[in-house]
């Protein structure tokens, strides 16, 4: 068995997480140090010194792979508990954890960059407004997008997007959602108990049918279908809130 110092040696010397190859005593060996207060403390004393002690994160994490995470983004300095955020054009492959700390914050932008994953940490921002992470590589939308309960504005057009959460339901003061240029198959049936939405934008996915209770979006003023596979549109659907209907692929609406 080796002593403590050696395996804390090896979680200090690797920069990598994957021990994998080592056999199971030893891989949960130092899966255990970097759970510990030593790299909790690492990880802490990095915003502490640049005196941003509200985002720190707390709960159970792998504390030395949050470490080098935070130690690689390069933006901290423009990251501050105000209400509103912009990160668009930043080239960022990750939405760091420790912005779902920012709890005054209303409005986030963090379109057009290389995003793959939204945490699911994002549902701590409890008072946000407007949410725009379009122009990304967004492929799944984390359920606890529906703790967004304020939330007015969602933009996730032009990304990887193949499916919506059934939580989006609880996003009952959202009017204005983006979903356009994704890979939707079909709408949710979940998006018709969005009673206050006012625009709806999900052209160019791949959606082939209409839910019947989309009619129950009462203040719907704009929806746009254009560029997807739709057969046809019920008729309780008002012609004039379709946006760009003549690129709609239906005959005698």
């Amino acid at each position: 068995m080796l002593c403590s110092d050696l395996i804390i040696s090896i979680c200090e010397y690797s920069k990598d997480s994957n021990y994998y190859p080592l056999n199971k005593s030893l891989y949960e060996s130092i899966i255990m140090v970097e759970k510990s207060a030593y790299w909790k403390d690492k990880y802490n004393n990095f915003f502490k010194n640049m005196d941003k002690k509200y985002l720190i994160l707390n709960g159970d994490y792998n504390w030395k792979r949050e470490y080098l995470r935070v130690i690689k983004f390069g933006h901290w300095l423009e990251i501050n508990n105000e209400e509103k955020l912009v990160l668009q054009y930043m080239d960022l492959n990750i939405i760091p954890k420790e912005i779902c700390n920012l709890t005054n914050l209303k409005k986030l932008d963090l379109s057009v960059n290389r995003i793959i994953n939204i945490p699911k940490e994002i549902g701590g921002l409890i008072n946000l407004r407007c949410l725009y992470i379009s122009t990304n590589y967004i492929k799944e939308i984390p359920r606890e997008i529906g703790n967004l309960i304020n939330l007015k504005k969602l933009d996730l057009s032009s990304n990887c997007i193949k499916k919506i959460p059934k939580e989006i339901s609880n996003l009952i003061n959202l009017k204005k959602l983006y979903l356009s240029n994704n890979y939707i198959k079909r709408i949710s049936k979940e998006i018709c108990n969005l009673i206050n939405l006012k625009y709806l934008w999900i052209d160019d996915n791949r959606i082939k049918q209409i839910p019947e209770k989309i009619d129950n979006l009462i203040n719907l003023e704009e929806l746009n279908l254009s560029f997807n596979y739709i057969r046809e549109i019920p008729k309780d659907i008002p012609k004039k809130i379709l946006i760009n209907s003549e690129y709609l692929n239906v005959e005698n609406y």
